[in-house]
């Protein structure tokens, strides 16, 4: 099955848990992950990862998952909606309970490949095989529940006004309120993204709008926080070689400004 464009960035993520899974300590301990590429059809090496993609790339995802436990927790009613879920392993990595609907939303082919390729999941979780800019996908959800959107990886590759609808659509669709968690950029951190070899091995194509600051989009949505990455446990228990990037990352405030993981609520 062939993946063309943003959909070969899964490949990336993929191989960078796997990568992280092998590494001594594991920040993720993505097992499934180091599974799924001995048996997908890829030469993994042409994205050249560094040793700081792989950690940073496990560490975004092992706080998203942080915190979706921590949502799902506090309301086990939440709808989760997974956008752009690729080949993550997430729901099995968080284990909801078998009442939390969750739903991995992608594009056909890549629902597909999960399909054939990820164990089946029990209880209330299904994918749903769309372009997650569809207009008519949100209007078949269950809208009287709190929501929580997971958008890693995903705004990136979309452009200023379809990353402004569909977080005007969501919005809108669940009056009850709930969260977005997600991964932004600064245009200089876009540019360098779009140079980066591991992108320029896909045919992804990247924005270069400013990402910095979501909420000015719509009344409803609120920053909540962002973790200060050199303070997490996991940082802390890696060796010292991988650890200062994530210091200088939160020490520097320009620099901190260029990528972030954040959660907000609406």
């Amino acid at each position: 099955m062939r993946l063309e464009g943003s959909q070969e960035t899964l490949l990336i993520t993929l191989y960078a848990k796997a990568m992280d899974n092998r590494a001594t300590p594991s920040i993720l301990r993505d097992g499934l992950a180091d599974d799924l590429i001995r048996r997908v059809d890829c030469d993994f090496a042409r994205f050249r990862l560094r040793p700081v993609d792989i950690r940073g790339i496990a560490l975004r995802a092992r706080v998203i998952d942080d915190w979706t436990r921590a949502a799902l927790q506090a309301r086990a009613d939440t709808l989760v909606l997974h956008l752009a879920c690729g080949l993550d392993s997430r729901v099995f990595r968080v284990e909801p309970g078998v009442e939390v609907d969750w739903i991995d939303l992608d594009f056909p082919a890549v629902i597909g490949l999960r399909q054939e390729l990820l164990p089946q999941r029990a209880g209330r979780y299904r994918t749903l095989p769309t372009n997650v800019m569809e207009p008519d996908w949100i209007a078949r959800l269950d809208h009287d529940r709190p929501v929580l959107v997971i958008a890693e990886g995903l705004f990136p590759y979309l452009d200023e006004y379809r990353a402004r609808e569909l977080i005007r659509r969501l919005i809108e669709a669940f009056p009850q309120g709930g969260q977005l968690l997600c991964d932004v950029y600064s245009p200089l951190a876009l540019r360098l993204l779009r140079k980066a070899p591991m992108i320029r091995a896909t045919q992804a194509r990247i924005g270069d709008w400013d990402q910095t600051d979501l909420s000015r989009w719509h009344p409803r949505l609120q920053f909540v926080d962002e973790p200060q990455v050199s303070q997490l446990p996991e940082v802390a228990a890696l060796p010292p070689a991988q650890r200062w990037p994530f210091a200088l990352y939160d020490r520097w405030v320009w620099l901190r400004r260029l990528g972030r993981v954040v959660r907000y609520r609406f």
